[in-house]
């Protein structure tokens, strides 16, 4: 039998996992209650999650990310193609940076879901605008101007390469086995600890938006105001960079 003391520190512990992952989402760039522009200031639904994830109805077709509440983006993309490292960037990206697409694509607005919050069970083929009066915005677009529609369809090619396969030693990169914090500083990355860690699809072997980005990591990285939305580590000296490329 387990002691009232031990399973009070079991629902502290967990306790305090929830309010830090919570937290790390919460006043965030990707915290579209707080941060979406309204005609009224009580039109928003006050949800965080809603935007991207929904515990029902939600779009089963859709294999980028758990839960979601996003259609799955349909425009034609403009891929890096060129071959680099020994090799070439899919046709069309991959679901796990589709995910990212889903609103930085420039043509889907951020407000638009699969299913509404509350009672909703709205069927996957339909999307609802759950704020209401609001003038439709998109997300920072990757490959166009930030706050419009991407005309001609979203352009990655001056990007880092997406969906594209990390080629371990050839080209500068390092090997899968490095072990992130041995190359020059000690500070843990989010959510990874060797570079195939931060690598996606089958067998983790592919570079998506998410093996230098993690949509939950509050805005900041390690905490700085000053860096790059989102990153997995601080890229002062180059540090993001220098995790995979030997340089």
């Amino acid at each position: 039998m387990i002691s009232n003391k031990i399973k009070l520190m079991i629902a502290a512990s967990v306790f305090s996992v929830s309010s830090a992952f919570a937290g790390s989402i919460s006043g965030s760039p990707h915290d579209l209650s707080a941060n979406i522009s309204l005609d009224s200031a009580t039109a928003d639904n006050g949800e965080i999650c809603v935007y991207c994830h929904t515990p029902h109805a939600a779009n089963t077709a859709f294999t980028g990310a758990p839960l979601w509440n996003k259609a799955t983006p349909t425009g034609t993309f403009t891929m890096y193609g060129s071959t680099i490292a020994g090799t070439a960037t899919d046709a069309t990206p991959a679901s796990p940076s589709l995910a990212c697409l889903s609103c930085h694509d420039g043509v889907s607005a951020i407000d638009s879901i699969v299913n509404a919050p509350g009672s909703g069970m709205n069927a996957v083929a339909g999307t609802n605008d759950i704020v209401t009066g609001l003038t439709i915005k998109y997300g920072g677009n990757i490959g166009g101007t930030p706050g419009t529609t991407t005309v001609g369809g979203p352009n990655l090619a001056n990007d880092h390469p997406v969906s594209i396969v990390y080629t371990e030693g050839t080209a500068g990169l390092r090997l899968k086995t490095t072990i992130l914090t041995s190359l020059g500083d000690t500070v843990a990355w989010v959510g990874a600890s060797t570079i195939e860690d931060l690598l996606r699809g089958a067998g983790s072997t592919q570079v998506e938006c998410g093996s230098c980005h993690d949509p939950h990591n509050g805005g900041k990285t390690q905490g700085t105001d000053t860096e790059v939305n989102f990153l997995r580590h601080t890229n002062t000296n180059s540090y993001l960079c220098l995790g995979c490329h030997d340089k």
